[in-house]
């Protein structure tokens, strides 16, 4: 069974929906052409019910888009210019149509809700300080984990989320222990996460285990993907594949 996986470069507003297999096999299932999105987008993620929200920082806002079974993408609601912050560097879905949005400036974050009408609202502020400031991807997990990777450190930590919405670290993974060169990172469904290094066009799929030990899977060699591709996320259709929390209460090392 394959899930989609969308590949998007702002330089020239073109995509890639992808698909991975149960084998780590990836391909190109459609190619979205220069020109089809806007080129400010600095953050999307893969929601429920075939939706994308896609995030610009410049702007302070965004769209919610769907995508069919054709590999179609459409925008469905406007998040007007203004509606959000403008500091947010990460934006992840998690689980219970919940959007957790992340600032590396002021280690700050919110987690949000979306309804089936694609409002978009806050659920609780999580305040300056509360997370570390290097965090340069954050991919949710299955079983309430959602992994902070530092490119700086070539390191990150596995945090778990309560039913209270308090994040706090479970495992930590030493710097060093990771490439540095990672640019996106997203979870797909078997515990797995795409790795993908922007400089050099190459990736990892890796496997992660209930003990939140990470290791390769499979290696994506130098060359095998465009370089100029800035964002990276799973399409989500059910909900049953989001499967990460909430916020933060203490600081994340």
């Amino acid at each position: 069974m394959s899930e989609r996986i969308l590949f998007y470069g702002a330089s020239k507003g073109r995509g890639v929906v992808a698909a991975i297999d149960d084998d780590n096999r990836l391909g190109d299932v459609r190619v979205i052409p220069e020109g089809s999105f806007a080129r400010d987008w600095t953050a999307f993620t893969g929601l429920s019910g075939d939706r994308i929200l896609f995030y610009s920082a410049s702007r302070g806002g965004g769209v919610v888009a769907a995508i069919d079974d054709d590999n179609n993408i459409g925008d469905v609601t406007l998040i007007p210019k203004g509606s959000m912050a403008t500091d947010w560097t990460e934006v992840t879905a998690l689980s219970g149509d919940r959007i957790l949005f992340y600032g590396k400036s002021k280690g700050r974050g919110v987690v949000a809700a979306i309804d089936d009408g694609n409002n978009v609202g806050d659920v609780r502020v999580i305040p300056e300080g509360s997370f570390a400031k290097d965090w340069t991807e954050i991919a949710s997990l299955s079983g309430d984990r959602i992994l902070f990777y530092s490119a700086t450190r070539g390191g990150g930590v596995v945090a778990a989320i309560d039913d209270d919405n308090n994040i706090g670290d479970l495992t930590l993974i030493p710097n060093g222990s990771m490439a540095t060169d990672w640019t996106q990172i997203t979870a797909v469904s078997g515990d797995r996460i795409l790795f993908y290094g922007k400089s050099k066009g190459r990736g990892v799929v890796a496997a992660i285990d209930d003990d939140n030990r990470i290791g390769d899977v499979q290696v994506i060699p130098e060359g095998s993907f465009a370089k100029d591709w800035t964002e990276v996320s799973a399409l989500r259709p059910q909900e049953s594949r989001l499967a990460a929390g909430l916020a933060a209460e203490s600081r994340l090392a």
